[in-house]
């Protein structure tokens, strides 16, 4: 069994999926930033300015859409990574009895003492992975009263201050506060890195195999 195709074709099935559906969103946001139609700004009136940029609700729907979009993707790429590394485990047929503080902690044990595959090897550091778990559990379980955005947990931000996923607004306005727990911000750019993440990872895994 090729499970290591298996992920790639996950992944890719995850790139296309995001281009697709958010397409709509990032084409809004084009049309609004080059007044396009539908979204021509009305003649300039100085009765009536408010000092709001023109379709302003519309930009900010559709950049919360696009992040809803990157949020389901990011969670497909972290599924594809746990996927890969339990289905490693089935094809051999010995269960993990290791212990630690996290599921990836224990897989690392785990292969470690079954395969001597040892994680901390791969050519991607075992934190980039944890990186990506982390939002994804902020993701699935942070709560926020209102918006579908979400802010890192209070671990998530002390190990991981204005990390990959962090808002890059947020980024510059709380550089010097490192306990500030920013808004998680799933974009194309920091999709793409989380994606080559998993795959140089389990390629390196792969390549161990006993």
């Amino acid at each position: 069994m090729d499970i290591l195709a298996g992920l790639k074709d996950k992944l890719r099935f995850i790139e296309r999926h995001y281009e697709t559906a958010s397409f709509p969103f990032r084409e809004i946001r084009r049309k609004i930033n080059a007044s396009e139609e539908p979204f021509e700004p009305p003649p300039f009136d100085p009765e009536n300015c408010d000092g709001e940029p023109p379709f302003l609700e519309e930009y900010l729907e559709a950049t919360e859409s696009l992040n809803i979009e990157g949020q389901a993707a990011l969670k497909l790429v972290q599924s594809a990574l746990r996927k890969y590394l339990s289905s490693f485990v089935e094809m051999y047929g010995i269960p993990i009895k290791a212990t630690g503080k996290n599921w990836i902690e224990r897989y690392k044990k785990h292969f470690l003492e079954t395969y001597s595959i040892d994680f901390d090897k791969a050519p991607v550091p075992l934190e980039q992975l944890e990186e990506v778990n982390f939002a994804r559990n902020d993701l699935e379980h942070g709560e926020e009263p209102f918006g579908m955005s979400r802010r890192q947990s209070e671990e998530h931000a002390a190990r991981f201050p204005g990390g990959l996923f962090v808002d890059e607004l947020e980024k510059e306005v709380f550089q010097s506060d490192s306990s500030w727990p920013g808004q998680i911000v799933v974009t194309e750019t920091n999709l793409e890195e989380a994606i080559r993440r998993v795959e140089q990872f389990c390629e390196f895994v792969d390549g161990q195999r006993p």
